[in-house]
């Protein structure tokens, strides 16, 4: 850890900027612990904490943007190639799209935080053809609880960063954890509110005769107005 933040110091928020896009882009790099010793760095003055989680955030949303592209112009292409080192790439790619259609663009929220899914769910994105405005929106928020995550985490443990490092994996499970939980949350109370609207809906236009059958509802001014015609 401290190779790392000794790198970060002397480069700057050069090597945290490309640390990050690397990361992101799918290289393997440890980007959180990137976040951190900037963190730490922030915390002894020698790094700007709003800056580099700026940075971070911007280099994470240019590299997801990549995959998004390539998503949206190569289709499940781009997903395959991510699972080409894989044992069966079928299996993962059909489990990736059942979990981004189960939760929806909201994923992207806490898909930083599980390894794996912040590879694929910016090329399933693409590939579902969601707007890019929509994308980048969802995105950078991710991002934002990312970096800050993780470099608040720094910032605040600066003096023992090695013990940081140690619970910045299970930091990253609880967070992404109730994050899931609150996804889920929403996703059936929207549900069950466009089943009772739709139940609603079918009431509306379907009245009860005393007989116990169902017929639609007629209005009687329309049957007002045959009559004059009929006249």
């Amino acid at each position: 850890m401290n190779i790392i933040v000794q790198f970060v110091l002397k480069h700057g928020y050069t090597i945290l900027f490309g640390a990050l896009f690397a990361h992101q882009i799918g290289l393997p790099l440890p980007g959180p612990l990137f976040l951190l010793a900037a963190g730490a760095l922030a915390a002894a003055g020698k790094l700007g904490l709003v800056a580099s989680i700026g940075l971070a955030v911007t280099a994470c949303v240019l590299a997801d943007w990549v995959w998004y592209e390539a998503g949206r112009r190569r289709g499940e292409k781009a997903l395959h190639f991510i699972h080409r080192f894989t044992r069966d790439p079928e299996y993962h790619d059909r489990r990736a799209k059942e979990t981004f259609a189960r939760y929806g663009l909201p994923i992207l929220l806490v898909a930083k935080f599980v390894p794996g899914l912040d590879a694929v769910t910016p090329p399933l994105a693409g590939t579902s053809r969601i707007s890019r405005l929509r994308f980048l929106a969802f995105d950078a928020v991710g991002a934002a609880i990312y970096a800050c995550a993780y470099a608040g985490l720094g910032y605040v443990f600066s003096h023992d960063l090695d013990h940081a490092a140690a619970y910045a994996g299970r930091v990253g499970s609880v967070l992404a954890g109730l994050a899931f939980a609150g996804i889920s949350i929403y996703a059936t109370c929207k549900l069950v509110q466009r089943h009772r609207l739709t139940r609603e809906a079918r009431l509306v236009g379907i009245s009860p005769d005393p007989l116990g059958c169902a017929h639609s509802v007629i209005d009687p001014c329309s049957i007002v107005g045959g009559l004059d015609h009929g006249d």
